[in-house]
């Protein structure tokens, strides 16, 4: 088993999550004792609550005041995008804990002597960890990002005494790099960093037979993806699942997005088709103001055929789907702001930002009845995806495993072949791959149409090392 950065440490620090929190008032006064004190506390009016709230605890099983307090600072902070960037910054924080722990430390021991303070002792004790274990470089980096951000916010929110912080915990430092946009054009541009980051040599190269985009992809080759319709036409998948592996491939959207497609623009989608007969795709927009959730927020354009769009319409519109609707895990019920896809249970796949804030509105016209939130992500997809690759090794025993994720990269190679069959040039492939698959750095895009010859070349140099060899066999 591969190893994590909690098996580092000997602390047992840990984070907890409370699945139903409150923001409220505190109210106090004395009372006729010495030093005695009466609390009273109350919720905010109007406002609702956040789900599956981190809490970082000690070894000794109390909180960590100073880190929960940062925590709960960043509940409505702008760049907060969700609750898993604060369970991330949550565990981030919890590993600097138990740093703190195993070596006796405090975090506001910042003596006058610069390397003896302990975000600087971690900073040298995570860059051996890099050296020393199998970690990115870019994993290491967000933990050692966290700490100096919890320095910097403890600091601006008073949340200790200024004069703790004399001695700086780390040393701020502004330089120009070079940024590529996503049109390949470079230029120069200031950031802030900080000298707590590590320097790495280490680069992160794919596999072979793989592709870096938001993860070490593998694109399915044609004949993997005959034998996966050849699945659906058996009764592998569930329909669920079947939909939204053709949604992935089809528009190469990553799971997230798939999973929070909202009814509504489903049949907004259906509309605009059976107004315009003459059209064969229709655009559903993801990210900042609409339903579907994406990677960052970011704006996504997803392009659907004509027949899949009707597909998911007759999905909508049957039984199986509906009485999912109205199971009471379901909580936009039988309205076109409910998900398409729903497990048996009436819960989401994976769980929106938008039912998040919905479910914070105490005024909300949906589902009140609907149980406490446990946000979904993806679980229960991998598990169906899992049982439907298992169902097919039954009869196709060299069928490899994929995930999801991967169909993202099938589809971009689909685009990449389909258009080169065509007698398209490279230009125009680019720029098609990197609008549908709404890349942000070009080198990604780049990847894909790299990916056939690279991988040709190292099968013909693998090839003629072959007969290299079997030339000394015989002599």
């Amino acid at each position: 088993m591969k190893a994590t950065l909690n098996d580092l440490f000997e602390s047992t620090a840990r984070v907890i999550h409370l699945s139903h929190f409150h923001k409220g008032r505190l109210m106090w006064k004395e009372g006729d004792a010495v030093d005695e004190y009466e609390y009273r506390f109350s919720h905010i009016e109007g406002s609702g609550y956040f789900p599956k709230m981190p809490v970082i605890l000690q070894s000794n099983g109390l909180p960590w005041d100073i880190g929960n307090a940062y925590l709960l600072g960043q509940l409505e902070k702008p760049s907060l995008s969700n609750m898993r960037t604060l369970t991330a910054r949550a565990t981030h924080l919890k590993y600097y804990l138990q740093y703190l722990e195993d070596t006796g430390q405090h975090f506001l021991d910042l003596p006058k002597l610069y390397y003896e303070r302990a975000p600087q002792k971690f900073r040298v004790f995570m860059s051996q960890v890099l050296d020393n274990h199998d970690f990115s470089a870019e994993s290491i980096n967000n933990v050692l990002s966290t700490v100096a951000h919890f320095y910097k916010n403890i600091r601006y929110e008073s949340l200790v005494p200024e004069e703790s912080l004399e001695n700086k915990p780390f040393t701020p430092i502004r330089k120009s790099i070079m940024i590529t946009n996503r049109v390949g054009l470079v230029r120069s541009t200031q950031v802030i960093t900080n000298d707590l980051r590590i320097k790495s040599s280490r680069h992160q190269n794919s596999p072979l037979g793989k592709l870096r985009d938001g993860g070490s992809l593998r694109p399915l080759t044609p004949g993997e993806q005959k034998i996966i319709f050849d699945g659906f036409r058996k009764n592998y998948a569930s329909i669920e699942l079947e939909l939204m592996i053709r949604v992935a491939l089809e528009t190469g959207a990553r799971q997230q997005t798939v999973c929070t497609l909202s009814i509504g623009c489903i049949k907004k989608a259906y509309s605009e088709l059976e107004a315009t007969p003459s059209m064969t795709h229709v655009v559903i927009n993801g990210g900042q103001r609409y339903k579907a959730d994406t990677k960052g927020s970011r704006l996504n354009r997803l392009i659907f055929r004509r027949e899949i769009i009707h597909d998911l319409m007759a999905y909508i519109d049957c039984e199986r789907a509906e009485d999912r609707r109205l199971l009471d895990n379901s909580f936009y019920g039988d309205t076109d702001d409910n998900y398409v896809f729903l497990t048996r249970d009436g819960n989401p796949y994976y769980t929106a930002q938008r039912e998040i804030l919905d479910r914070q509105d105490p005024n909300a016209a949906w589902n009140i009845k609907a149980p406490m939130m446990v946000p979904k992500n993806g679980q229960s997809l991998r598990n169906e995806l899992g049982r439907f690759i298992s169902r097919i090794q039954k009869t196709e025993p060299d069928f490899k495993v994929f995930t999801f994720h991967d169909l993202r990269a099938t589809m971009g190679m689909n685009i990449v072949r389909s258009m080169r069959a065509n007698g398209y040039p490279d230009s125009k492939i680019f720029d098609h791959v990197r609008q549908r698959l709404n890349h942000s750095n070009f080198k990604t895009t780049e990847g894909y149409l790299n990916f056939d010859s690279e991988l040709s070349e190292f099968y013909d140099i693998q090839e003629a090392f072959g007969e290299m060899m079997c030339g000394y066999d015989y002599e």
